[in-house]
């Protein structure tokens, strides 16, 4: 087991970790904590954009107005305030670090338009924002001599004291490449470990979306909220016999013209909302799949034939590539698409400079919910959000006295979480368990729920859990095992919200209300 000293430890790197990291840096010796390598994040794989009001006819009032809006009444608004105001200096910022966001031929910088929003207020690069915004914090970070990375290691249990109160002063690890453990010390642990789409059959997330900081932090006494609300992206790619993640269709080609429709090429929409098929995230969803079902068709579709030609293959070049390579020229034919779980609106509580309810532990990016989102997360708001508060969590952290206290108390380690075990043994059986979670929490907990399917997804939840319990006992622990209790603690955090709560708002809808228009 080794044992390292750091001030500042995160874990993840996507924008909201490496934002952090950056920060940090400038006031001591950072470890940044990465699942796969360092550049594996759901932040590479966000094409939309960056919302911010940065021109007139715009105002940051309209902002706050528009999230609020998606955020079904919900959204703590003074976060949303805080966030919608620290935006233009967010954006400064990362074209400080090197990201380059597309001009229009006027040469101020380019804005799109996405669902829920009033104004065109995208930033973007072309339909890899993420990947553009991820690929500069890499670089600032990988030549900052006060960060080290740690590649393939994974988050196992938060170090927390109890007493006079509870604080953090580290994290165990263990390494994905060789199986071996090591504890880090720090004045303050950051997650920002993305979210847990992962808990769902259809997800865009990546294979390392597994909840691992929410569970970690949930086991540790940090108090968690909103977990009901999960938002279903409307428009993922829809292939048949699909193995691997799922490509998503970004909400932006939607904002540039295109029309979700019906095998036929009627469009539909509008019979859902007057925003027809630009309404926020939640309401287009649902009605997706309430078509799907009164057709008994495996997808819908996005109609983006009558674009003005070169269009898609100029502005969303991943997407037009990603088409083809499957046979579809999104010229000439209709594109396929399905719901997928997209992201956890929902997490660690947080107040505005990333605190948890354990002092010297922080929550940023998706992990966290600080209220900005409410039931349902505007379009574009992620990427801001995971800057905005990776500063804050940051500049608290640096200067804290009570983190600083933290290097008098040095306590004796907590027992390691497991003793690793043979992955090779465990993966078959562990793996069947994960899908047959991803099954149950899609029919039981996906886009539209009732009381009934919930309470038996909480029952078969717990019997996935004891089956878990009985592949411990007989090989031990290792990472896959690991993984899929965090999984298992996040399906039981989310079926537990959504039966607290009585009535459909944003993204969690009771199916008995289906008589009334989806909406409402």
């Amino acid at each position: 087991m080794k044992l390292l000293y750091y001030d500042y430890v995160v874990l993840g790197s996507g924008v909201a970790g490496l934002t952090f990291a950056l920060k940090a840096a400038a006031h001591g010796k950072v470890a940044v904590v990465c699942k796969s390598g360092i550049s594996h994040t759901n932040t590479s794989l966000a094409q939309g954009g960056i919302a911010a009001a940065c021109r007139l006819p715009d105002s940051a009032g309209q902002h706050v107005q528009d999230t609020l809006v998606a955020g079904a009444g919900l959204c703590n608004e003074a976060a949303v305030q805080y966030m919608v105001e620290k935006a233009p200096g967010a954006i400064a910022w990362l074209q400080e670090t090197g990201v380059l966001f597309d001009k229009a031929d006027n040469g101020d910088v380019a804005l799109g338009l996405e669902g829920g929003h009033s104004r065109h207020r995208i930033l973007h690069v072309k339909d890899h924002t993420g990947l553009s915004v991820q690929a500069a914090l890499v670089q600032a970070a990988q030549r900052h001599p006060n960060i080290t990375v740690l590649e393939h290691c994974m988050g196992a249990e938060l170090l927390v004291h109890a007493h006079p109160a509870p604080f953090c002063h580290g994290v165990s690890l263990v390494s994905l490449e060789d199986d071996t453990t090591l504890h880090i010390e720090a004045k303050a642990v950051a997650l920002a470990t993305g979210g847990s789409g992962q808990v769902y059959r259809h997800t865009t997330n990546p294979a390392i979306a597994t909840g691992d900081g929410l569970a970690m932090a949930h086991r540790a006494g940090a108090a968690v909220s909103n977990m009901e609300f999960f938002q279903f992206h409307p428009t993922a790619l829809y292939q048949v016999n699909q193995h691997h993640d799922t490509f998503l269709i970004s909400e932006a080609v939607r904002g540039a013209g295109a029309d979700l429709v019906l095998p036929d090429g009627r469009q539909f929409m509008h019979e859902y909302h007057t925003l027809g098929s630009l309404a926020p995230r939640d309401v287009v969803a649902r009605a997706v799949l309430n078509e799907m079902r009164r057709l008994d068709h495996p997808c819908l579709y996005l109609d983006a034939r009558h674009l003005p030609a070169g269009l898609l293959q100029q502005q969303f070049p991943v997407i037009y590539a990603k088409c083809r390579s499957i046979g579809i020229d999104p010229d000439k034919d209709l594109i396929p698409v399905v719901p997928a779980a997209h992201y956890q609106c929902g997490g660690v509580q947080t107040d505005l400079e990333g605190r948890t309810s354990i002092s010297g532990l922080y929550a940023i990016g998706e992990v966290a919910c600080t209220g900005v989102h409410g039931a349902n997360r505007l379009a574009s708001n992620s990427l801001l959000e995971g800057v905005v508060f990776a500063m804050s969590a940051a500049a608290h952290a640096v200067q804290a006295p009570e983190n600083q206290a933290q290097q008098q108390h040095k306590q004796p380690f907590g027992k390691i979480l497991f003793s690793l075990t043979d992955s090779t043994v465990v993966e078959p059986q562990v793996e069947a368990l994960k899908k047959e979670l991803q099954e149950l929490m899609w029919k039981h907990a996906g886009i539209i729920r009732n009381s009934e399917a919930l309470e038996q997804g909480r029952k078969e939840v717990k019997a996935l859990a004891k089956k878990l319990d009985k592949v411990r006992a007989q090989v031990g622990f290792s990472p896959a095992i690991l993984e899929l209790y965090n999984l298992l603690t996040v399906a039981k955090l989310i079926l537990k919200a959504c039966l607290q709560r009585h009535e459909s708002i944003g993204g969690h809808f009771i199916e008995r209300e289906q008589n009334a228009t989806l909406a409402e």
